[in-house]
């Protein structure tokens, strides 16, 4: 029984020592820690804002790209889904039609 409440006395007394050692090197980075997180909360923020601003430059640029295909407003366009160019079946409403030989507009005197 004696031996019981002196291992529950050195028990106890190891885990003040350890939280007293904690204590101590917390105190010690603490300086540390207030511009750590804040250089990190800032740096997460820049580069979520560089991600978005790079994911919708890119997607200007993709539309901008897409706009330049003239299959809608050529006379061969059918609109069908299965043939949708009976000249040109391989690379309609793609980016390889954007220069395409066969293109013809449907209002003759608009130009590209």
């Amino acid at each position: 029984m004696e031996q019981e409440k002196k291992d529950i006395v050195g028990q106890r007394t190891k885990v003040i020592i350890m939280l007293e050692f904690l204590r101590t090197i917390i105190q010690s980075i603490q300086p540390f820690l207030v511009p750590t997180c804040f250089v990190l909360a800032w740096g997460l923020f820049i580069l979520i804002t560089w991600s978005i601003v790079a994911a919708l430059r890119d997607t200007v640029k993709q539309a901008k790209q897409m706009h330049q295909i003239p299959c809608a407003d050529c006379i061969f366009f059918t609109g069908d889904y299965h043939l949708k160019c009976p000249v040109q079946p391989t690379i309609a409403l793609s980016e390889a039609a954007i220069n395409c030989p066969d293109y013809r507009s449907c209002h003759p005197n608009s130009s590209l």
